[in-house]
């Protein structure tokens, strides 16, 4: 087929896909293929390298700086999502993804001959780039796509390649890092992402926004280097600062000495000044979006209305609490319980497979009733019983406890990620249809600000929790080598005599257990958010035609 070929058909196949673009059987299926695999590649990811951080912390000797494998990744994520909606409507659907699937790419080779740890963290900031596009306009695109009635099955479909990927990439990645090294477990990965990316150069040419007027999209396309000028670059560097300050301070404060070998306290003047720095870029973005950006990447007048402000808070709460436990759910099983790296990521498949199940699901069910509320509500409560579950969780908890605990939250998860989606396109398609970039790419900003909170408050309560049973319970000569080597290399815990070997792992029980907590806490503010959604009639779309990001330029 001819790159330039019209995407529009009149084949009666079209309407049994429940594509509006107009697009062939045949082509709907290669773009769904396309953007599917660049999900699946994405959640491997996340699973694989959070089955590796024991490793690679052991293997630079700074375990407590793994963390920052996570944050550094999430970090770009949460600065660099939202501007993907903007950059999707100036430069085309599929340039926008391609743009992300580049830095994803690049980044995770960085990761694979990064010689040191810190540049290992700045190779995952360069793949967070990319990995938060990838998602994102993958999204953007499937609404541009799916009639809204039919959006959450095409959702269950993603999640089960979501749940796939993730469930994979834990057990792999750690039979990878067991069997070849930790490095492997990158290279592999970059083959596959550029044949994902030559599949989305060849078969997904999208409108930019179907919302736009022809002749607008068509004026504005021939100078779309001066509309990058339109994207709220101020308001996400001030975000960026923000988060990163209020990072930096937790991480300085749990995980990092002076010279002089003492800790750093809350009223230490480089902890109390980025935390007072995190509060001040904060106001600055606000009031920048408020008051200077012409097209916010927060557009805080929507916050204003009921049911984006409540898929707001549950998105960030929802993934506050599943990126606590899913960075720390490895170091239960490798740290605590003594199993392998590769054990430790199969313990990730419930979770992961169940993800995919509850999001088809959900979106069966509402592809039938047309509801989404008490869905959502029902999903968010077994994301509450999932957390009460792994409470549970001990150094001596029976094998069916651990593979259990955590299934219920995969489903709800995925049920609350499809639900809350629907409902925020619903009541936007019911307002205003060329909100719909801008809203997915709120959605998306919340979910990654959770994302990167969640991994740096969880490890901030270890690392914490961690230091302060260490000095309580291992004291005299050599007492402060011992620590050190403990918190900074998890792999020297079974090499300590049995005594200070229980001390160590009762550490980390009891400071995973309270990660646990945290993770009850922000479920049950998941339900009550969720409970302030307003249910409102899916509208059904009319297919229409689109010009092609060929034909516009």
């Amino acid at each position: 087929m001819d790159e330039r070929t019209s995407l529009l058909s009149d084949h009666p196949s079209q309407k049994e896909h429940h594509n509006i673009a107009g697009l062939s059987a045949l082509r709907f299926r290669l773009i769904c293929f396309s953007l599917w695999c660049g999900s699946f590649l994405v959640a491997f990811d996340s699973t694989l390298v959070s089955t590796l951080l024991s490793d690679i912390g052991s293997d630079f000797n700074a375990a407590t700086q793994v963390s920052w494998l996570g944050t550094s990744y999430l970090l770009s994520v949460c600065c660099f999502t939202p501007i993907y909606g903007r950059l999707s409507d100036l430069i085309g659907r599929r340039n926008a993804h391609l743009t992300g699937m580049f830095f994803f790419t690049l980044g995770t080779f960085f990761c694979g001959v990064a010689p040191t740890m810190n540049s290992l963290i700045a190779a995952r900031a360069i793949a967070g780039i990319g990995g938060g596009g990838v998602g994102s306009v993958s999204a953007i695109l499937m609404n541009d796509l799916v009639d809204l009635r039919h959006r959450g099955m095409y959702q269950g479909y993603v999640n089960i390649l979501f749940g796939i990927g993730g469930a994979l990439g834990g057990p792999i990645g750690g039979w990878i890092s067991d069997h070849f090294g930790w490095r492997k477990a990158f290279y592999i990965q970059v083959p596959l992402l550029l044949v994902t990316a030559m599949c989305i150069y060849t078969f997904v040419n999208t409108p930019r926004n179907p919302t736009a007027p022809s002749d607008q999209v068509t004026s504005e396309s021939t100078h779309w280097r001066k509309q990058l000028g339109r994207i709220d670059w101020l308001g996400s560097l001030a975000l960026a600062l923000a988060v990163a300050a209020l990072l930096l301070s937790m991480s300085i404060k749990t995980s990092t000495t002076r010279a002089n070998g003492t800790d750093y306290k809350f009223s230490d003047p480089l902890i109390w000044g980025l935390l007072l720095g995190s509060g001040i870029f904060l106001i600055g973005f606000v009031l920048v979006e408020k008051y200077y950006s012409p097209e916010p990447i927060l557009p805080l007048q929507m916050l204003t209305r009921r049911t984006p402000l409540a898929i707001a808070i549950s998105s960030f709460t929802m993934v506050l609490g599943q990126y606590s436990v899913l960075y720390n759910i490895p170091l239960f099983f490798t740290i605590v319980q003594n199993r392998s790296s590769s054990n430790a990521g199969a313990h990730l498949l419930p979770n992961s497979i169940l993800i995919g199940v509850g999001s088809l699901f959900v979106g069966w069910r509402m592809r039938h009733t047309g509801k989404y509320w008490f869905l959502g509500i029902a999903c968010s409560s077994l994301m509450v019983l999932s957390s009460v579950g792994m409470l549970l969780w001990k150094q001596d908890s029976p094998d069916w406890l651990t593979w259990l605990a955590q299934a219920p939250g995969g489903f709800g998860y995925a049920g609350v990620l499809t639900t809350s989606l629907v409902a925020l396109m619903t009541h936007v398609t019911r307002r205003d249809r060329s909100e719909t970039a801008v809203a997915t790419s709120m959605s998306y900003l919340f979910r990654t600000v959770g994302q990167v909170l969640g991994v740096a408050i969880s490890a901030a309560i270890v690392q914490y929790a961690v230091q302060k049973d260490l000095e309580k319970n291992i004291v005299g000569p050599g007492a402060k080598e011992v620590i050190y080597d403990i918190r900074h290399s998890t792999s020297s815990i079974p090499f300590l005599s049995p005594e200070q070997r229980e001390i160590a792992v009762n550490a980390y029980e009891h400071a995973l257990h309270l990660v646990f907590i945290f993770n009850l806490v922000v479920s049950v503010l998941t339900v009550l958010a969720l409970g302030m959604v307003h249910e409102e009639e899916m509208l059904v779309r009319q297919q229409q035609p689109s010009p092609t990001d060929e034909e516009e330029q």
